[in-house]
């Protein structure tokens, strides 16, 4: 991987960042809410859940064609999201560089976009707590897409929502499901870490 600074970013056109982790850091009880998921599976399939984390569990309510269950699942998902929500702690370089982005040779009018793994309402509530909502032109939640992370479904949404190439675009997630999704659709990939440090490196000079 590329070292990330001023040039990678300026000949891109949209910026894509995760949420959770990425912009916000979630104060959700992530282990309520897959126990939640798990005990509502084993009650309506009446079977034991043995996925390994949400979005599995998720694409098998897929896989069975059970639209209206999916659905389900997404409010409970949103309910726990939401539950917490007001504690969130924006991370500050990132909310900075939205703010600012020409001071780190990104184009005025470049777009900024969401695609996350959290629910739409949660996206938008955490955008609204960290004061940077107007900022971002369209966002792809957890209930826009029927395959997740590390699929490309979403970025390949926001490219073509967008009408631009996959090189117009680079997308800042915080994990490693982040980089494989990027790899997945083709588009240029960073840790936010990169980001961070190099807003970081900015601001100092």
């Amino acid at each position: 991987m590329t070292i990330m600074d001023a040039s990678t970013l300026k000949s891109k056109k949209i910026i894509v960042f995760d949420l959770d982790g990425t912009i916000v850091r979630l104060a959700a009880d992530w282990h309520s809410l897959r126990k939640a998921l798990n005990d509502r599976y084993r009650e309506k399939f009446k079977e034991e859940s043995q996925f390994k984390n949400m979005s599995s569990l998720l694409s098998d309510i897929v896989a069975r064609g059970d639209e209206e269950e999916l659905k389900h699942n997404f409010s409970i998902i949103q309910k726990y999201e939401l539950e917490n929500i007001t504690k969130n702690e924006p991370i500050k370089e990132v909310i900075y560089f939205i703010n600012n982005k020409e001071l780190f040779g990104v184009n005025s009018e470049v777009k900024f976009a969401i695609f996350s793994l959290n629910t739409r309402a949660t996206i938008i509530k955490s955008l609204q707590i960290a004061g940077v909502v107007n900022k971002f032109e369209f966002c792809v939640g957890r209930e826009d897409l029927r395959a997740w992370k590390p699929e490309p479904e979403g970025l390949l949404k926001i490219r073509d929502r967008f009408q631009v190439l996959n090189k117009d675009m680079i997308y800042f997630g915080d994990l490693k499901k982040d980089l494989l999704t990027g790899a997945n659709a083709g588009v240029e990939t960073y840790i936010i870490d990169d980001l961070i440090n190099f807003v970081r490196k900015v601001r100092k000079n």
